[in-house]
């Protein structure tokens, strides 16, 4: 009883604060949306389409360079300037772009949506986290702590829930039936953003101008967050691969991230009770270390045990990196949090782009297996980036 009055006055806390749970609930079906489509966007690609392996490729690094570039644009409009018109927009591109998916005949018009409303869709992240922060910063450290990290849990949330949601609506219609679902999701994360009429709120008291030398300080941590999605990406190709051929079944595949999953919205939970202060980073390293630990243990013990265990290691390490990383970029861009957000994004958008590009031609040479060794590489290489920027501060 003792424990649960602390939970529940900060559960409390957060929702007292203006729009925060509109926005909670937009990014819960937002995120919800893009789960269940992006689980099975390969299976649409190849099986529906007609892909070959070139064209995936191609059409997966589209969607990547086109969420990068527009982020980035999106976010610098949200900080120069308070408007809801990008938001609204990337969420309306995200409805149109799932639709179109449940339609799709053709190559031709998989590549359109990966070039334009992928690209526009992806801004949807960073600028609802963005939004929330210009609120969650009136209200306190601790607070604004406590409100990100619940943003986070209700994003890896909509991860755990979403593929599964989409195994159901396979089973009972068929491809197009997900996209449909994931367009209804879209829509009502929109609706959320237009019933609640939330607004940008711009912090131009602390607000950094962005120089060269400013934008120049980042790249450290931007570096070292794109090496850890790099990893996180890669390394789940890998686990697809060694446990469907090798060590188990394509049902094991599933409740792997499944359950890696639920144990991140765990492990994010306990960021909203008891937050870092600002972005420790120490914490942060011991994250890029559990993560780099998590891919080395099936090399000498490689078994399905062992792999299921480690998913705590896992959920573990991305839960750190993601929340105390995210916070990091922002300390470094104080009162740019459109910029700080569009970076984190990037860096997962980026993450995606190399582990596409790159596990193929690893594996070729060195076989899926040494994908461990090249994930547990580019932890320490995070680490190591994030070492580098603690000293020169």
């Amino acid at each position: 009883m003792a424990f649960s009055l602390p939970i529940t006055r900060a559960i409390f806390a957060l929702f007292r604060v203006p729009f925060f749970p509109a926005a909670l609930t937009a990014i819960l079906f937002a995120m919800l949306a893009e789960a269940m489509a992006f689980s099975y966007i390969a299976l649409l690609a190849v099986d529906k389409i007609g892909m070959s392996p070139l064209q995936l490729g191609a059409f997966l690094s589209l969607s990547a360079i086109s969420g990068i570039v527009v982020t980035t644009i999106f976010g610098h409009f949200h900080d120069r300037k308070p408007m809801m018109w990008p938001l609204l927009i990337s969420l309306l591109a995200k409805m149109a772009g799932f639709g179109l998916c449940a339609v799709a005949s053709e190559p031709w018009m998989l590549f359109l949506n990966a070039a334009v409303l992928f690209g526009i869709s992806s801004a949807s992240f960073s600028l609802l986290f963005a939004t929330a922060k210009g609120y969650l910063d009136r209200t306190g450290e601790q607070t604004s702590a406590k409100g990100m990290a619940a943003l986070r849990t209700c994003n890896s949330l909509s991860w755990a829930v979403g593929p599964a949601l989409g195994a159901i609506l396979v089973r009972y219609w068929d491809l197009d039936g997900i996209y449909v679902g994931a367009a209804l999701l879209a829509a009502l994360a929109l609706a959320v953003v237009l019933v609640s009429r939330i607004k940008v709120v711009a912090d131009t008291a602390s607000r950094q101008r962005l120089t060269l030398d400013v934008l120049m300080s980042t790249a450290p941590a931007v570096l070292a967050l794109t090496a850890f999605h790099t990893a996180m990406f890669t390394g789940a190709n890998a686990v697809s691969i060694v446990v469907a051929q090798q060590l188990g079944s394509e049902a094991d595949v599933g409740l792997l991230f499944s359950l890696c999953a639920l144990l991140e919205v765990i492990v994010m939970s306990l960021f909203v009770f008891r937050p870092a202060r600002g972005a420790n980073r120490l914490l942060l390293l011991a994250g890029f270390g559990v993560f780099a630990v998590y891919y080395l243990l099936p090399i000498p013990w490689p078994s399905l045990t062992t792999l299921y265990l480690a998913q705590l290691l896992r959920a573990t390490g991305i839960a750190i990196i993601s929340i105390v990383g995210m916070a990091h970029l922002q300390d470094l861009l104080p009162g740019r949090a459109g910029i700080a957000a569009a970076l984190f994004g990037n860096s997962a958008n980026a993450g995606l782009l190399f582990s596409g590009l790159g596990t193929g031609l690893w594996a070729q040479s060195f076989g899926y297996w040494s994908l461990f060794e090249l994930c547990a590489g580019l932890c320490l290489l995070g680490a190591a980036l994030c070492l580098i920027r603690s000293v020169r501060r």
